[in-house]
């Protein structure tokens, strides 16, 4: 009996191990394999159909090689599905999509409708929910052909500067497609996206942010409104801003910052939102041959903090007059005012009405290296 349990234990294990050999016969080595490393998908030349590009990284088993090898696919179908199935007879390898950073969407796409692509990015079962998002200007194919000359792998330029990783850029902002997808379903608040515009085959240009409804661009904002709402939606912004004092121009640089908000509904009067910035920030750039005493370090954080408020105020009535709510305003009212039935129609009715009021704090410490 002894010896019929343990014909039974190797009958078994022989069958898992058997399992296991079948199951795995589908796994392909590297050198079998090809990397998307970006997808573009543009409006294509028929109507309701689209215009897929993939960017595809080539491994050269040579870790010494300066330059890797790069192919861009293009294929048209009605769905983002099919034409990548009919790219795969493009290639002799599989088409490996974990290394996918970046999806860009034409100009054409954003005007019109994005949710189609946001719901098949965040289903597909390859590709992260940490993809970066962003617009293509003027269609998602020519910024994946851009290839700067310092670039070694490809798109590695577009992912560092999407992702932060490399250039901290007051004028970017890093949009994951689990955000997306939030920002496009949640009541409360409107998505964003970055613009890429692709100038020439060598170089693109990340400074401006678009204002998305539900589904499609309302208002693209200018690089210095695109830097204002960078300062609002996250702390410690890395840049500058200018304050003017008579004829005297001078930048400071922030060395940090914060921003935060209260909505004040009164029982008389109109609504409005109270904006509160605080900038520790160093003198980095002087027009003139004064010299730079303490007194004047003050005059000067006065000044910055008089200029910012003015043009903070005028980009918050800039974004309410577009209907948008990119910074979740309407979110944070509904998170306390709970009422399920009324929050956000009460919200809906007190938006158009939102006067604003902002006061910047700008504390200049520091004149730089010159004393």
């Amino acid at each position: 009996m002894r010896a019929g349990v343990i014909g039974t234990l190797l009958v078994m294990l022989l069958s898992a191990t058997m399992t296991l050999v079948l199951t795995g016969c589908n796994f392909k080595d590297i050198d079998r394999r090809i990397f998307v490393v970006a997808i573009g998908i543009d409006p294509g030349r028929k109507e309701g159909t689209f215009k897929v590009s993939l960017k595809l990284a080539i491994p050269q088993g040579d870790v010494t090689k300066i330059d890797e090898k790069m192919q861009i696919l293009t294929e048209e179908s009605d769905s983002i599905s099919e034409a990548l199935r009919r790219m795969k007879s493009k290639v002799e390898k599989e088409l490996d999509y974990v290394h996918c950073k970046s999806v860009i969407l034409g100009e054409g796409l954003a005007a019109g409708d994005i949710r189609h692509v946001t719901d098949w990015a965040v289903r597909r079962r390859d590709i992260q929910l940490i993809l970066n998002f962003a617009v293509g200007r003027p269609g998602a194919l020519e910024v994946l052909r851009v290839k700067p000359p310092a670039e070694r792998i490809p798109s590695n330029s577009l992912i560092l500067a999407m992702s932060g990783q490399g250039t901290e850029s007051p004028f970017i902002s890093s949009v994951y497609s689990y955000q997306l997808m939030r920002s496009i379903y949640e009541n409360g608040i409107d998505p964003i996206l970055p613009v890429i515009e692709a100038q020439g085959k060598e170089q693109f240009l990340i400074n401006k942010i678009a204002l998305l409804d539900k589904n499609k661009i309302r208002l693209v904002l200018s690089p210095d409104e695109t830097r204002l709402l960078n300062l609002l939606s996250r702390s410690n912004l890395r840049t500058n801003f200018p304050a003017h004092i008579g004829s005297g121009m001078y930048e400071y640089y922030t060395e940090s910052s914060s921003s935060g908000y209260k909505i004040v509904v009164p029982r008389e009067g109109e609504p409005y939102i109270r904006y509160t910035i605080k900038i520790r920030a160093i003198l980095e750039e002087n027009s003139t041959e004064e010299m730079i005493t303490h007194h004047m370090l003050t005059k000067i954080g006065e000044a910055g903090a008089a200029e910012l408020s003015a043009a903070v105020k005028a980009l918050l009535v800039k974004i309410r007059d577009s209907g948008m709510d990119p910074l979740g305003w309407g979110l944070h009212y509904g998170a306390r005012h709970w009422n399920n039935d009324t929050e956000m129609r009460v919200w809906e009715s007190l938006y158009p009405r939102l006067d604003f009021r902002v006061n910047a704090k700008v504390d200049v410490k520091y004149s730089g290296m010159i004393k």
